[in-house]
Parts: structure tokens; sequence; C-alpha cells
């Protein structure tokens, strides 16, 4: 578990550090690969679109939590979002969840021909990435911290091959 600020430096070293853990290091290529991604397309979410609520500064404050479960590795984060993108964001990650690798397909391709539809840097490709790496749906949830911030919390889970 990381709690703090988090920039790209930052994220470097996690995947680093999350790749050399004794239950990653006997996990299948695929699956290591599969996490490195999952793990920086979250934390890049947290610099890109996370709110400072106490200080205007490059950097985001969040948290990411790794843990394995019979057999899966639970990849949750957190941090905080303006109120007012909520519904929005709410909207993207349903959508996104209620599609099947094809559509995810289709819609990755939307998107990077249609970026001025859905944002900078790259559009939003960063969940479309995360479900086709991952082995089920999102769970997340938005607790409001005041009138402009919410707290938003994402998990996703990676089978791991390894002694489960």
């Amino acid at each position: 578990m990381f709690k703090g600020d988090f920039n790209q430096e930052l994220i470097n070293s996690i995947v680093l550090l999350i790749e050399g853990l004794p239950e990653v290091e006997h996990e299948d290529i695929i699956v290591k690969k599969r996490m490195s991604g999952v793990v920086v397309e979250c934390l890049q979410n947290i610099c890109r679109h996370g709110e400072n609520i106490l200080q205007n500064s490059e950097l985001k404050p969040g948290m990411i939590l790794l843990r394995k479960k019979k057999g899966n590795y639970l990849i949750s984060i957190g941090n905080n979002v303006k109120t007012e993108k909520v519904s929005a964001l709410k909207d993207y990650i349903d959508k996104v969840n209620g599609m099947d690798e094809s559509g995810l397909k289709d819609f990755h391709k939307d998107v990077l021909v249609n970026t001025e539809l859905f944002g900078r840097y790259g559009a939003d490709l960063g969940l479309i990435n995360i479900a086709r790496k991952s082995n089920k749906s999102f769970e997340y949830d938005f607790k409001e911290v005041d009138d402009t911030y919410s707290f938003f919390s994402f998990e996703v889970s990676i089978h791991g091959t390894a002694n489960n």
C-alpha cells in the first residue's frame, strides 16, 4: 500500500517495486505485463485526473493498495475528483463495464479516431485498457467530501497463475 502524492517518477518506482514482489516474480510474463499495465493506467489516472484539495501543486494525492485473494491480484486506487465530474465518470465506467472484449476493441479504435470527442491524453483509453487486461468488471464508488470534491475509489482484478 502507498498513500501520498503521485507523479510519473513515483509511478515508475511503484511498478518496479510491484514487479519485484516475491509473489509476482513467480507469475507468468502475461500476468506480470497485465498487472504492470493496469497499475500504470490506474496511477496515471490519479496524476491526470486527480484533484489536490489542499494546494495548487503538480503532485496529486491518492492511494494504491495491491493484494492477492484466491489467486487474483486486486488493485485498488483512490483519489479526489471534482464532484461536477462524478456523473460523467460513472456513465463512462458503466459503459466500459458493460462491454465484452469485442465491444472494448471497437470502442478503443473509435476513441483513437475521435480523440476530440473523448478528451486529452489519448482520450480516455486508460479505462478501456484496464478493462481489456482485467478478468472482470471494475468496482467503484464515490463519496462526497464537500460541495466541490468527491473521493473516487476503484478496484480491478487480475487473475494470477502462480501458487494460488
